[in-house]
């Protein structure tokens, strides 16, 4: 028999390589048994991509940083956390990446209002300090 690729004589599923004179360890699956993966389940995540909760940023930006962006963070988060417990996690990766958003959304207009703030109250002059204020005083 010539070398090459042969179905292995100890499985079913595999082939073995024959060097003319006896069986290497070298196998592979059988081609006429390869099949191709099963397409993506309705509702499943595209591949690559991982579902990230975002409910704890939204919830620490509704505290620290603009609180009408943070609460769109809140729903979005909400709804992304009961797509993915139904099972559709591909409405689970959308309203999470919303979520994000407004996070992402919510952290800026905060920090540059605190920016604003703090401006505001470092070039702020205060009236003389007077001695004594009497508001009975006539």
């Amino acid at each position: 028999m010539p070398a090459g690729w042969y179905d292995d004589p100890f499985t079913d599923h595999l082939q073995r390589y024959w060097t003319g004179d006896s069986w290497t360890k070298e196998t592979r699956t059988r081609p006429d048994l390869v099949t191709p993966p099963p397409p993506p389940a309705p509702g499943a995540a595209p591949s690559g991509q991982r579902y990230v909760n975002y409910l704890v940023p939204s919830i620490i930006a509704l505290i620290c940083c603009a609180w009408p962006l943070a609460i769109f963070a809140i729903v979005f988060s909400v709804q992304g956390n009961s797509a993915v417990k139904r099972g559709d996690m591909a409405t689970g990766l959308q309203k999470a990446n919303r979520a994000r958003l407004f996070v992402i959304l919510s952290m800026i207009l905060g920090i540059v209002v605190w920016i604003y703030l703090a401006y505001t109250v470092s070039t702020t002059e205060l009236p003389p300090q007077q001695d004594t204020i009497n508001p009975f005083s006539a």
